[in-house]
């Protein structure tokens, strides 16, 4: 195992003899490289998006966008014809109205 004479050189700083610098150095070194530790360029790997997924999820969102603006317009379409005939309806009435109370 490799250490850094500056982690030595702590521990015996330290007051621990080089013997016993070494053998924590050795057991510290140990438990990391057995350990499943994370880096923060794992991390970056993890989250990493290609172009391509974003194009495909720009694609996903675009046809959404469009599903959902043809049902807002059939319903409006479908609001207004019946306003049409609403609207329609009522001056029948009116005419009707007016002819019926007109010749008398």
């Amino acid at each position: 195992m490799t250490m850094q004479a500056s982690t030595l050189g702590i521990l015996e700083a330290a007051d621990f003899s080089p013997k016993q610098a070494r053998a924590l150095a050795q057991a510290i070194e140990g438990e990391i490289k057995g350990s499943d530790l994370v880096t923060a360029s794992m991390l970056d790997a993890r989250n990493y998006v290609t172009v391509p997924d974003l194009k495909a999820r720009l694609t996903e969102l675009k046809l959404s966008l469009k599903l959902d603006l043809s049902e807002m317009e059939n319903r409006l379409t479908y609001k207004m014809l019946g306003f049409g005939l609403s609207i329609a309806s009522l001056g029948i009435a009116a005419v009707y109205f007016l002819v019926l109370h007109l010749r008398n």
